[in-house]
C-alpha cells in the first residue's frame, strides 16, 4: 500500500512537470525531483550516443536521449528520458526511438516529452506472450489538460507504485512491478466502480418518469451524451469563452449566474444538446458560432447530427426533472477524477486513462445485467483474431489470383508485398459486408472496423492504392461495410455511440463535419424470431421499389433536420410495402433481416457473420425469457431439438445470415460436438456448412 504523504508528493511534483505557467526548466526539474527524490531512484543523467541509429529514430529526438536514472540491483533498471523534436507527442516518433533503446536496455521505463517539456509520456514495454512475442506499448499521459481539477489521478495512483524506498529488487522484480502498474485493467475496474456507483444514484435523483426501464434508458442517454461530450472536448471543438475545458466551464459559469435558482439540465444542457449539437440551421450558424443569446449560456458547438442528440419525447416532458446534483455528480466524480482520452487503444498501443472502448466493458458488465441473458464482453484481442480469421476465409475466396499465403501474411502482419492485384484486394475489402447479430455494445463492429482500416491503410502506404483521409476510410466502412442487430436498445445506443466516437477521433480540424445517421446500421431488434433469411430477396417486378427503398436509406445516413423526419417517415412507408410482398403479410415479428438490410440480401445475404453468441442453458432460458418464446423459436428453426443452448440457434441464423461461401466466425463452447441437444445442429451444420481449422493457436487463456 503506497502510503497518502506520497502520493500527495508525487502529484505535486507531476502538477509541476504539466504546468502551463512554469517555464521549460522548472517544469524538468519537477521531473528530476520525481525519480531521484520522491521515488528514489539512483541518478545516472548520462547521454547515450545516437550514432549509427536508423534516421526515423534520431531525428525524432532534438538531443541526445538521457540515462536519466537507475534502480534495482546493481542498477540495472534504467530511466531513459528522451526530448522530442517535435512540439507533440507523436507515438510514430516514440515507437522507432524505443525499438532502438531495447536493444542495450531490457529493463526500462521510458519517459518523452515534448520539445518544450509541457506534455510528457511515461511509457512501458510490455511483451505479448501467446502472439510471438509483439511488444506492447501502454503509455500515462500528462500534461496542462492532465493537470486541472483532479485528473492526475491515475497517473498519481500508477507511478506511485514505481516507489523503491528501501528495496533493492532485482532488474526482472522491477520491470515487473512497471508492468503491473501501467496495466489499463485497474483503472478500468476502478472506473467501472464508480460508473456504476454515479449511475444509480443518478437514476434514483431523476423525477417524473414512474416506468423503471424508461427511466433507465433515460438515465443512461443522459450519460452517452455526457460522456460523448467528454471524449469530443479533449478534439478543442467545444468552447466556453476561450476554455475547452468546456463542460466544467460551462458549469462554472451557471454557477455564477443562477444565484441559487435555475436547473443546469433545463437552461443549459437541453439548448446544448437540441439547440446547438443537434441544430444544422440559421439559429446554430449565426445563435451560436456568431454571437447573441445562444452562444452566452452554451459557448461554441459544432453541428454533430447522428441521432446521438436528437430530442425524443422524454426530451420533450416537463414532468420529467433532472437536479442539479445528477449533473454535478457526473462531473466531478467521472469527468474530473479520470484523465479521458479519445487515443483509441489496440491491442498494442493501449493509454492508461479512459478510453472509449471502456465504454463498451461498461455497458456489458455493469449496466444492464447482460450476463443473464447469456452476454459477455469479449476480450479486445480475441475480437481482433476473430475479425483476421474471418476476412482471410473471405479474401481467400473472394480474390482469386491471390495465394493463401499471400493473403494470410497480409492480413496477419499487413504485409501486402505478396499480393498480385492490389486493386483487386482493395475493391473486395471495400464491398465486404459484416454482421454481428448479437453485437452487444459494438466489440465486433469496432474489431472490424479496426482490422479493415488496417488493411487500407496498408496498401496505401506500400502500394498507393486508396489515396483518402483515415477520417474518410472509417467514415467508408461504417456506411459500407459493418451492420449490428441486438436485442437491447441500450446496447444499441452503446454501439452507435462508439462507432459515432470512433469517427470523431480521427477528424483532423475544427469543425467536424455532422455524424453519419446509424439507425438503419446498427438496429434494435429480436435477430431469432423472424423469417429465415436464407432465401434473400427477390425483387421480381417490385425492383423499383426496393431501388427506391435503398435510395433513401443512403440520403437518410447524411440527412439533418427537416430532411431527415421526413425521410424516416418515407422509409417506414417503403419499408411496410415491401415486407407485404415479401413475406405476404406486413406483420412480422422480431428483425426482418431480409428487408431491413435489403441492400445485402440483394446479393444473397452477408460476406462475414461474427459474434459472441449469447450462451443460455435451458433451465436458465426458461427463468429468463417469457413463456410461450422457446415455442415460437422451436417452430422456426430445424436445430431447436431438445434441451438446447440458446447458441444453437444463433449457430443456425448465422449460417442462414450468409451469402454462399461466406464465413462465420463465432465463440463456441466445444459442447455442440458431442452434446444430445446439438444432434440437430450437426446434422444442420453437416448439410449448410464446413468447418475450417485456422491452426493451433488456442485462445483460452485471452479469454478468460
Amino acid at each position: 500500500m503506497i502510503p497518502v504523504e506520497r502520493q500527495v508528493e508525487v502529484k505535486s511534483l507531476l502538477e509541476g512537470m504539466g504546468n502551463p505557467a512554469a517555464s521549460p526548466a522548472d517544469r524538468y526539474d519537477k521531473f528530476c525531483r520525481l525519480f531521484w527524490t520522491n521515488l528514489s531512484y539512483s541518478r545516472i543523467n548520462t547521454s547515450l550516443s545516437r550514432k549509427g541509429w536508423p534516421e526515423p529514430a534520431a531525428q525524432a529526438l532534438a538531443d541526445d536521449p538521457l540515462l536519466f536514472a537507475a534502480g534495482a540491483q546493481d542498477e540495472a533498471f534504467h530511466v531513459i528520458y528522451g526530448r522530442l523534436a517535435s512540439d507533440k507527442l507523436l507515438l510514430g516518433a516514440e515507437r522507432p526511438v524505443v525499438s532502438r533503446l531495447l536493444r542495450d536496455h531490457p529493463y526500462a521505463l521510458f519517459v518523452f516529452s515534448t520539445g518544450n517539456r509541457d506534455h510528457w509520456h511515461f511509457l512501458n514495454v510490455q511483451y505479448d506472450d501467446e502472439i510471438e512475442k509483439r511488444r506492447l506499448f501502454r503509455r500515462i499521459t500528462l500534461g496542462p489538460e492532465e493537470c486541472r481539477h483532479e485528473r492526475l489521478r491515475t497517473a498519481t495512483e500508477r507511478l506511485s507504485r514505481l516507489d523503491l524506498g528501501e528495496r533493492q529488487p532485482s532488474a526482472i522484480e522491477l520491470q515487473n512491478t512497471v508492468d503491473e502498474a501501467f496495466k489499463v485493467e485497474a483503472v478500468t475496474d476502478e472506473f467501472f466502480k464508480e460508473y456504476a456507483s454515479v449511475f444509480e444514484d443518478v437514476e434514483g435523483w431523476i423525477k417524473g418518469i414512474r416506468d423503471a426501464g424508461q427511466k433507465r434508458l433515460f438515465t443512461q442517454r443522459l450519460f452517452n451524451r455526457l460522456m460523448f461530450i467528454a471524449f469530443i472536448q479533449k478534439k478543442g471543438w467545444l468552447k466556453f469563452g476561450n476554455d475547452t475545458d468546456y463542460l466544467n466551464a460551462l458549469w462554472h459559469n451557471y454557477q455564477h449566474d443562477k444565484k441559487g435558482k435555475g436547473n443546469f439540465y433545463l437552461e443549459r444542457l437541453k439548448l446544448l444538446f437540441f439547440s446547438g449539437l443537434n441544430t444544422a440551421s440559421e439559429i446554430n450558424l449565426i445563435g451560436i458560432n456568431r454571437g447573441g443569446f445562444l452562444k452566452d449560456v452554451i459557448g461554441q458547438v459544432p453541428y454533430l447530427n447522428g441521432g446521438l442528440f436528437e430530442e425524443d419525447e422524454d426530451d420533450r416532458d416537463p414532468d420529467i426533472t433532472v437536479p442539479d446534483e445528477c449533473v454535478n455528480a457526473i462531473r466531478r466524480q467521472l469527468f474530473n477524477r479520470f484523465n479521458f482520452t479519445v487515443t483509441e487503444s489496440t491491442p498494442l498501443d493501449v493509454e492508461v486513462a479512459v478510453d472509449p472502448e471502456m465504454l463498451g466493458k461498461v455497458f456489458e458488465e455493469l449496466v444492464t445485467g447482460r450476463h443473464e441473458t447469456g452476454s459477455y464482453y469479449t476480450p479486445k484481442p480475441v475480437v481482433a483474431f476473430m475479425c483476421r480469421e474471418a476476412l482471410k476465409g473471405y479474401l481467400k475466396t473472394g480474390v482469386a489470383k491471390e495465394t493463401p499465403a499471400a493473403v494470410e501474411r497480409f492480413v496477419d502482419e499487413h504485409d501486402p508485398a505478396g499480393l498480385r492485384d492490389a486493386e483487386a484486394v482493395l475493391g473486395a475489402i471495400k464491398r465486404v459486408t459484416v454482421c454481428d447479430p448479437a453485437c452487444g455494445s459494438g466489440a465486433y463492429l469496432l474489431g472490424m472496423l479496426h482490422e479493415l482500416l488496417a488493411l487500407r491503410a496498408c496498401l496505401f502506404a506500400t502500394k498507393n492504392v486508396d489515396a483518402v483521409s483515415t477520417y474518410q476510410r472509417k467514415l467508408e466502412i461504417i456506411q459500407n461495410n459493418v451492420y449490428g442487430v441486438d436485442i437491447d436498445p441500450f446496447a444499441v445506443n452503446i454501439a452507435r455511440l462508439r462507432l459515432w466516437l470512433s469517427l470523431t477521433v480521427d477528424f483532423e480540424g475544427d469543425e467536424p463535419p455532422p455524424l453519419p445517421n446509424l439507425d438503419f446500421k446498427i438496429e434494435a431488434g429480436d435477430s431469432l424470431t423472424a423469417p429465415d433469411p436464407s432465401g434473400g430477396l427477390e425483387q421480381g417486378f417490385r425492383k423499383a421499389l426496393v431501388e427506391e427503398f435503398l435510395k433513401e436509406k443512403a440520403t437518410f445516413m447524411t440527412a439533418h433536420g427537416s430532411q431527415k423526419v421526413a425521410l424516416r417517415k418515407k422509409i417506414a412507408k417503403l419499408k411496410q410495402a415491401i415486407t407485404g410482398w415479401a413475406h405476404a403479410s406486413s406483420e412480422i415479428k422480431g428483425f426482418d433481416w431480409v428487408v431491413e438490410f435489403a441492400e445485402v440480401f440483394m446479393d444473397g445475404g452477408f460476406d462475414i457473420v461474427v459474434a459472441n453468441p449469447p450462451f443460455v442453458n435451458a433451465i436458465e432460458f426458461a427463468r429468463v425469457y417469457p413463456v410461450g418464446y422457446r415455442d415460437r423459436l422451436n417452430a422456426r428453426f430445424s436445430s431447436a431439438k431438445g434441451a438446447y443452448d440458446l447458441y444453437v440457434l444463433f449457430f443456425e441464423r448465422g449460417v442462414t445470415l450468409l451469402r454462399a461461401q461466406g464465413v462465420l466466425a463465432f465463440i463456441t463452447p466445444n459442447k455442440y460436438l458431442a452434446a444430445k441437444y446439438a444432434v440437430a445442429l450437426r446434422t444442420f451444420m453437416l448439410h449448410s456448412a464446413s468447418l475450417h481449422y485456422s491452426g493451433p493457436r488456442i485462445l483460452d487463456q485471452a479469454i478468460s
